[in-house]
């Protein structure tokens, strides 16, 4: 389906590339188009080889050389005009054409075995231009077998080049054939190619909803999708009557690194310890980057002091671990401040607060962590 896909890029005028939706709609015209000229291709061999129509061979392959010859036209218009409406237009009204033609040359409204092919068109404009354009071919579609139909009672404006029942019946048949491929191909097509846009456009949220939620140097949740996780883990740990741990750390030594080694040195110092960060905690903790050199971290169902106890030693032990880079090496260390839902406070602003009037009293010794008690402040200076 991909190399299809590059073979329809190379028709495609450059302004149905500028959004999925446009870009599906040039995807599903050629599509269409490439399935018309092999069922042309096909009716033609048909005409030819599978039928006796005699004298009447030349119009038949007249009318299905017409056909190709608007596809071609079609195509033209897409590409190098980029207007997509009246390339489909062109593409409907040599259809209609032909059909309509067809139907008059081969009887009439009650003898053609061409009529059925009449379904077509609604079906087509309805995939390629939406609803209301749907309901106008619709409407032409009707009025053109109304009027073949009144030509046939009144006996007028047809003839039949089908001189042999057998020729007709065979033909009948054939465009039976072709009338249901051709109408499942479309939708074939239309499903598949959507089903394409969809898939891509849900990626692409994808994406764009990680982007926004995540830092962009180290991966991990960025601020604003650590608070929104925490006011979630608040949520249900008061549902299930659980602890939720919020941890504040701040990287000591890290404006050395940027100042002497470099920034590059820098961000590789702020990869390697959220790296360590996630290595460390539970699938279920969050990890995330709140600016700088500072990181969050988010402890639900944990059991107070026990998992703080082991916990802790372990996230500063990860972060004092020697960073190489090419053959620099150098360490940071960590002073984490904790505070504890529901012990401390059942408001996710004031755990925050605590979290970090705790890590500012730990940055006071260095390579440790601190548990919120009363009196401490955001900075003792």
């Amino acid at each position: 389906m991909s190399y299809l896909l590059r073979l329809f890029d190379l028709f495609l005028p450059p302004s149905l590339c500028t959004n999925p939706a446009s870009l599906i709609r040039g995807y599903i015209l050629l599509g269409l188009i490439s399935a018309n000229v092999l069922f042309a291709v096909v009716s033609m061999l048909a005409l030819r080889f599978a039928l006796d129509l005699g004298e009447s061979l030349p119009i038949a392959l007249g009318l299905d050389t017409l056909c190709l010859v608007g596809y071609a036209v079609a195509l033209a218009v897409l590409r190098y005009s980029g207007k997509y409406q009246l390339s489909c237009h062109l593409l409907l009204a040599v259809h209609t054409v032909v059909i309509f033609t067809g139907v008059q040359i081969t009887g009439g409204y009650l003898a053609s075995p061409v009529l059925q092919v009449s379904l077509l068109v609604p079906v087509v404009a309805f995939l390629l231009l939406g609803l209301y354009p749907g309901i106008l071919w619709l409407w032409i579609t009707i009025g053109l077998s109304l009027a073949a139909y009144a030509g046939a009672r009144l006996g007028v404006g047809q003839i039949q080049l089908l001189h042999s029942q057998d020729a007709a019946a065979a033909m009948y048949v054939m465009l039976f054939y072709v009338t249901i491929i051709a109408t499942g191909g479309a939708l074939t097509v239309y499903e598949v190619l959507n089903g394409m846009l969809k898939r891509e456009l849900m990626a692409e949220k994808v994406k764009l909803e990680h982007w926004a939620s995540h830092d962009d140097l180290t991966g991990v949740p960025n601020r604003f999708e650590f608070f929104r996780r925490l006011r979630a883990g608040i949520d249900e740990a008061s549902e299930r009557e659980h602890k939720v741990g919020v941890v504040y750390i701040d990287l000591d030594g890290f404006k050395p690194i940027n100042d002497e080694l470099g920034h590059h040195m820098g961000d590789e110092a702020l990869k390697a310890v959220a790296k360590r960060l996630r290595k460390v905690l539970r699938l279920s903790d969050t990890t995330a980057r709140l600016g700088g050199d500072e990181f969050g971290l988010i402890l639900p169902g944990i059991h107070v002091p026990q998992d703080i106890e082991i916990i802790m030693p372990k996230i500063l032990a990860a972060i004092r671990e020697p960073i190489r880079v090419g053959e620099v090496e150098f360490s940071v260390r960590g002073s984490c401040g904790v505070a504890i839902y529901p012990n401390h406070s059942q408001d996710y602003d004031a755990l925050c607060r605590y979290a970090d009037a705790a890590m500012y009293r730990a940055k006071e010794q260095s390579d440790s962590y601190r548990v919120f008690q009363d009196g401490m402040q955001a900075d003792p200076a």
